[in-house]
């Protein structure tokens, strides 16, 4: 489990940050089986310290909410956890953080425009600027990125280069179903793909792509979420 990102907690100040994180850290640690979690951390005052003592306790990874890795800045602010995650060679999950407050909107806005929004911005912020810098980390984007990586003939008819599958890129498949996910397999392979949901607002979807699909998301998962967060029992 991890951290509500939207929340916006991470953000607070140390003094109101490490109490909540702490607590957070405290009860997703008691979970029994078979609950993961995911570590969460303080981004108003950077503190690798406080990320390796989460780490050492079980956290499997970081969690990191897409607003903080949103151009180089956020790449150059973060730059100590990620590096500690690749010296421990633990992976990142990044997810949605914070939607800007938006009067007279539906119930279904922000999962659908601000967090679509920045997860896209995030995946292509990791292309542009996150991989060289740190060029062994094992990343996991929330609900497949945003669809991003649909875009990547947009990105070579305005002069981005393709670039190969990188095999240390995982996508969750949130509550997407088989359009969607059939169409991020068609652009990165199922390699790249994590079964997830968006339990509690909504339960798995039926991917219906076939069983030599179903099999390698579904059935393989345990081990692809093993390749992801490492065996450290």
């Amino acid at each position: 489990m991890s951290l509500s990102g939207p929340l916006g907690i991470e953000w607070l100040p140390p003094e109101q940050a490490y109490p909540l994180l702490d607590a957070y850290h405290r009860g997703a640690a008691a979970l029994p089986a078979p609950f993961g979690v995911w570590a969460a951390a303080c981004l108003s005052e950077i503190d690798t310290g406080a990320l390796r003592a989460q780490l050492r306790r079980g956290c499997v990874g970081l969690q990191l909410p897409a607003t903080a890795l949103a151009d180089p800045a956020g790449y150059e602010r973060c730059a100590p956890l990620l590096d500690l995650l690749a010296e421990l060679g633990r992976p990142l999950f990044i997810h949605p953080g914070a939607a800007p407050p938006a009067a007279h909107v539906p119930s279904w806005w922000p999962a659908l425009v601000p967090y679509v929004q920045q997860m896209h911005q995030a995946w292509y912020a990791f292309r542009a600027f996150g991989r060289a810098r740190h060029p062994g980390l094992r990343v996991c984007f929330a609900m497949l990125a945003g669809l991003a990586p649909l875009h990547g003939e947009r990105l070579t008819a305005r002069g981005g280069a393709p670039g190969a599958v990188d095999p240390a890129i995982f996508l969750e498949t949130s509550s997407y179903g088989p359009r969607a996910v059939d169409a991020t397999i068609r652009a990165l392979g199922v390699d790249s793909i994590v079964f997830g949901t968006d339990r509690p607002y909504a339960g798995p979807a039926e991917l219906r792509l076939g069983a030599a699909a179903e099999h390698a998301i579904v059935a393989t998962n345990p081990a692809r979420l093993l390749a992801l967060t490492g065996d450290h029992r």
